[in-house]
Parts: structure tokens; sequence; C-alpha cells
């Protein structure tokens, strides 16, 4: 059983068949606290959302590489490598306890400030705590099976139960993730496929206008999944405040 990161590195050589299944295109303005996440201010290695001008917020699998200048931030346009505005990031505070599967979240802190405006605003984190989302939206860059980068959104439910949640799950620590109650399953509508690949990492899963979760990994990369994990940011909601402050 591999660590998420050293599963990603195998699956970069076959980066040109993965893809994300499933989804509609979308406008940022629809959707403005997301954010793309690029490496070396050319490649796309995954998404977040803007909690204030300082601060995204995203998953650790997302930002694993080092050093931190390496990545920047893109706001404010639905084609990500055509950004309204890029960022250079100043340093990322993934959570200590992250090895590649569980604590699967990483705060990102950029140089300046992000400019708010029509495309680019911030959203708050969920202050309740249910088992299931229903309806929750995510959005993300990855590519897609049309082959663009174009911010699309996919509609979810999001379960966490040990009897529905964690039989669709194959590895041991991917089960680990929900039985400590960190995680959330990303069950799709009856009827439609739709999968991920590690460039949709930290995506973030929204409803009502609040954030729930950020997209962790799928066992299943590239293909289609009934269940995939995300990261319940309810769980974190501490250790991001203590972060927040701690670095103002």
């Amino acid at each position: 059983m591999r660590p998420l990161f050293f599963a990603t590195l195998l699956c970069l050589a076959a980066f040109a068949k993965g893809q994300q299944i499933g989804g509609t295109d979308v406008s940022i303005a629809q959707y403005p606290f997301v954010a793309g996440i690029l490496l070396q201010r050319s490649t796309i290695i995954g998404n977040g959302a803007i909690l204030s001008p300082n601060w995204v917020l995203t998953s650790a699998s997302a930002v694993y590489s080092t050093p931190d200048s390496d990545y920047s931030i893109a706001t404010g346009s639905e084609e990500l490598l055509t950004p309204a505005a890029q960022y250079q990031v100043q340093r990322i505070f993934r959570h200590p306890e992250f090895v590649g599967w569980d604590y699967n979240v990483a705060l990102v802190k950029v140089s300046g400030k992000i400019a708010f405006g029509d495309t680019v605003q911030s959203i708050a984190i969920a202050t309740t705590d249910p088992e299931t989302v229903n309806d929750a939206t995510m959005l993300s860059y990855g590519k897609n099976e049309d082959g663009t980068s174009h911010l699309r959104s996919a509609t979810y439910t999001l379960i966490s139960d040990n009897d529905d949640c964690v039989p669709l799950l194959q590895e041991y620590q991917a089960k680990e993730v929900i039985w400590q109650h960190h995680g959330f399953c990303l069950i799709p509508p009856p009827g439609t496929q739709q999968g991920q690949w590690y460039n949709d990492a930290g995506a973030p899963l929204v409803a009502d206008g609040q954030l729930y979760a950020v997209f962790a990994f799928a066992e299943n990369e590239g293909g289609t999944n009934e269940g995939s994990v995300a990261t319940r940011l309810t769980s974190f909601a501490g250790w991001i405040q203590s972060i927040m402050f701690s670095n103002r």
C-alpha cells in the first residue's frame, strides 16, 4: 500500500491519459473563491479555496513538493492558464501529520495580498459538521476528458458513515481517513460517471455557500469511480485558525 505522494509520482508518467471525468464548464463569476495552483507558473497541479487576501486552503497532496517558492496561485479566470492575476507563494503550511493519506490539508500564504473583485472573493469554512452533505459542488481546473483546463463543476453527495462509505474504499489508509472522522466519500448522482485525477487535488467542495471539504485523493485516478475521498474541513478548523492567526 503506497502513500499517495509516491503513487502520484508513478502516475505522472501516465498524465496524458489521466483526466477528470464528468463535470460542466462554469464561470469564475459563479465561484469567485476558487484558485488554481501552478508549479513553475505553468503546470497545473491543484486547486484551492481563497479564505482571505493572504490565504488559500488546499490539500497537502497538491503541494507536497518543495521548495514552496516553486508554486504560484492563479485567480480571477475560468481558464487557469490565462489568469487575471497570479501570486507568488510565500510559504506553505502542510499539516504536520500528513504522510500521504490522512491529515491531507494545507494552507498557502501568498506574497502580498490577493486583490478582490467581482471574480475574486473569499469563502468561509462551514461551521456545522453533518455526516452527510447533499448536493455538494466540486470545483476544479484539473484536466478533463475534453483536454481543457477550464473551471468545471460536478455534483456529489458527501457521506462519512462506516456502512456506506468505507466499503467503497479498498486501501486501509483510505478507510482510516473516514474512521478518524477526517474525510468524506464522494458519491456521484445515480446514473452518472465521474472521476478525478491527481491535479484535481485541493478542489473545493461547497454547499449552501459554505466550504465543507477539499478533494484529497481517488484510488482509481483518471478513471470512473463510485467513491473518492475529500478532507473534512471542520475536523481541522482549529489547526487552520491557529496557523492563520500565528502567521499574520
